[in-house]
């Protein structure tokens, strides 16, 4: 059987005389459109990281109906990690007609938060309402109604993942959203976070609308309709970010080098 040694130089390894390294692995972030796996960087073994989670959107209401809430929305830092992560990412409800839409699915980082979670959730957005019979949904976000608005950051987690719908008389409330409650048929306002620059998350649906969705990108709720028999439009999909941040690292090589390594520190400028 071939030792390491002769392994690696088949591999098209290197071999050079012992060393002793240390310096910063660069940042890594990775983004999740659907369900998947965070696994470590090639290097520095994180042990904790920075995570952002939005869930889908609820829903709209069509038929005169209100707007559906966006997808819960929070970030964290220093999430304890120890290994491979699972990622669920959340899917936008569909619009509904005169019987309500649906509401918005959870995106998880599946790692211990606190004592009290033993995962990162962001809540599916609530669905659009219409009528005092059928009130906007419950979720990250609410839906508008013109009767009982759904209710936002439900479960609640401080700082709130969203906001709740608003409400007018003719059942055209906008959803809320993760920066502000909706008011009237207007829908509540995006969040954004410098780990996707240039990306606007959960924003509410508007009330009354066309049936399409808020101006958000991600996690936006589905506006409401208005002709009689007309749909609202579907919740937006969420995302999970995920950042493991720049960290020292020592190291002591045996002078034994296979590319998977030569390239990680190429790569951040450690070798020599």
């Amino acid at each position: 059987m071939a030792s390491d040694t002769t392994n690696n130089r088949l591999n098209g390894g290197v071999t050079g005389a012992p060393v002793e390294n240390s310096g910063t692995t660069p940042a890594n972030t990775q983004s999740f459109t659907s369900d998947g796996t965070w696994s470590q960087p090639d290097a520095g073994g994180a042990t904790s990281v920075d995570v952002v989670v939005c869930a889908g959107g609820g829903g709209g209401m069509g038929d005169s109906g209100s707007g559906g809430g966006a997808g819960g929305f929070r970030s964290a830092t220093g999430i304890s990690v120890s290994g491979p992560v699972a990622v669920t990412v959340g899917q936008g409800g569909s619009g509904g007609t005169n019987s309500g839409g649906s509401v918005g699915s959870n995106s998880v980082f599946a790692a211990t938060f606190s004592p009290s979670e033993s995962t990162f959730v962001g809540t599916g957005g609530g669905k659009g309402g219409r009528a005092a019979t059928d009130g906007g949904g419950q979720g990250g976000s609410g839906g508008g109604s013109s009767g009982p608005v759904g209710q936002g950051n439900v479960p609640p987690f401080s700082p709130p993942q969203g906001n709740p719908g608003g409400q007018t008389p003719n059942g055209r409330g906008g959803g809320g959203g993760a920066g502000s409650a909706g008011s009237g048929g207007s829908a509540g306002s995006g969040a954004t976070t410098p780990l996707a620059p240039g990306v606007t998350f959960a924003e509410g649906g508007a009330g009354g609308a066309s049936g399409g969705q808020g101006t958000a990108t991600v996690g936006q709720g589905g506006d409401g309709n208005v002709p009689h028999g007309s749909s609202g439009g579907s919740g937006g999909s969420g995302r999970v970010i995920v950042k493991a941040p720049a960290a020292p690292f020592n190291f002591y090589g045996s002078g034994i080098w296979n590319m998977q390594a030569l390239y990680t520190y190429v790569k951040a400028d450690e070798w020599s």
